[in-house]
């Protein structure tokens, strides 16, 4: 039976899946020192490289990081855990960052408290600064399917995803404060400036000549998510429909590759707004720091003394005709790309490859149909009524090339 037990509870936005792959991949390295990572191909309560049916176990609502697989499942995740926890032997680490992110209820934690046979449970989480994390998850949003635009003003100590301290006393209401390892998420603060290190520096492990990967779940820029953002006007969202939901997603990991490159997703926070937002935290900050930090926080959790400037500056933002534009560029990068597979595979003679190919970019851009033209009819409308003859003119113009350029491909 598992003597200890380390929950890595998130939270999100401060490489987990990096963290997770590398538990993954390493679980073999792991066992050999004492620990037990449990990530079996059938394991009930393991998907995509961390426990995710665990978080989704206790939950009560339908959720969309499982799979319709696993979801049929829930029921039995628990208890499965239990019976695994009493063969196994070492220190269980189990990872989801859903589980600070998602249990809001000390019920649902007492519940995931009493699967575990040990009395000796340590609970990991890295906390991130609030104007960072609400970019990092505006951006995962944007490529799950969210259609809002980013504001600022939304970041308030009030929701419990950005008050570190509302998290943390959750947990520590079930596994008493001096569970808790919290940790600073910044690459200055980390262990070897790698999550992955600092890790095994907290659970006490040294992996010898582990197996690494890169960086995953890297954010995207601006330009490509306020694209994004405006395609998703026109797919399904979860709750509306999960089965169109999943497709939507298929949806945007094809077309991400063929929006072009913008400004870092960092110009999107104005310098005011990002000191604006460090000040509605100051008291969490200061709590959090005192209690989990020894007063060891970074300064980048404090907001600045700067004069106010007369006008605060306006962070980078795409207008109408930039959307428009970029939208174009897009469906032409679609259509040249189908040009370039059959001309690469004319000239190779491959017809079935070619067919494939066909098939697949063609798949696309039926897909892709509805939600591009409801986000132009939505972009083009505000100018229609304007009459603004500049902005239709060149919407028309280009797209026209686009279409000349789509029908070429066909």
């Amino acid at each position: 039976m598992i003597k200890r037990a380390f929950l890595h509870i998130g939270g999100e936005k401060t490489g987990t899946t990096t963290l997770q792959n590398f538990l993954t991949r390493n679980a073999a390295l792991l066992e050999k020192a004492g620990f037990y990572y449990p990530c079996g191909a059938d394991e009930i309560c393991f998907e995509n490289n961390a426990h995710f049916p665990v978080a989704a176990s206790v939950l009560t609502s339908a959720v969309e990081f499982v799979s319709v697989e696993r979801y049929r499942t829930l029921s039995s995740v628990l208890p499965h855990l239990t019976q695994m926890c009493r063969i196994a032997e070492g220190t269980l680490i189990l990872s989801c960052e859903h589980l600070s992110s998602r249990l809001d209820h000390l019920w649902q934690i007492r519940k995931l408290r009493d699967a575990l046979p040990t009395d000796d449970i340590k609970i990991v989480f890295y906390a991130r600064e609030p104007s960072e994390l609400a970019l990092a998850s505006w951006s995962t949003g944007i490529r799950c399917g969210n259609n809002l635009r980013f504001d600022a003003n939304r970041i308030v100590p009030q929701i419990r995803y950005f008050n570190h301290v509302q998290t943390l006393d959750l947990w520590a209401e079930v596994f008493g404060e001096s569970n808790l390892i919290v940790r600073e998420y910044g690459r200055t603060q980390l262990v070897g400036g790698d999550i992955r290190q600092d890790f095994c520096k907290q659970l006490g492990v040294e992996v010898t000549n582990p197996l690494l990967d890169d960086d995953r779940n890297i954010s995207l820029d601006l330009q490509r998510l306020e694209v994004l953002r405006h395609i998703n006007e026109g797919l399904p969202q979860f709750d509306q429909c999960a089965d169109g939901w999943r497709r939507a997603q298929s949806i945007r990991r094809e077309i991400i590759e063929f929006i072009p490159e913008g400004k870092p997703l960092v110009e999107l926070l104005s310098r005011h707004d990002t000191n604006a937002i460090k000040a509605r935290f100051s008291e969490v900050t200061r709590e959090l720091n005192g209690r989990y930090f020894g007063g060891r926080l970074s300064r980048k959790w404090f907001s600045e003394d700067f004069p106010e400037e007369p006008i605060a500056n306006s962070p980078a933002t795409l207008q109408d005709a930039e959307v428009i534009r970029v939208l174009v560029d897009t469906i032409t990068r679609i259509a040249e790309k189908m040009n370039q597979y059959e001309t690469l595979i004319g000239v190779q003679r491959s017809r079935r490859i070619s067919s494939r190919l066909k098939k697949r970019l063609r798949s696309l851009k039926q897909r892709l149909k509805y939600p591009l033209g409801a986000m132009k009819r939505r972009v083009l409308a505000p100018h229609r009524r304007a009459s603004v003859p500049s902005t239709e003119a060149f919407g028309r113009g280009t797209l026209n090339r686009a279409r000349s350029l789509t029908r070429d491909a066909e």
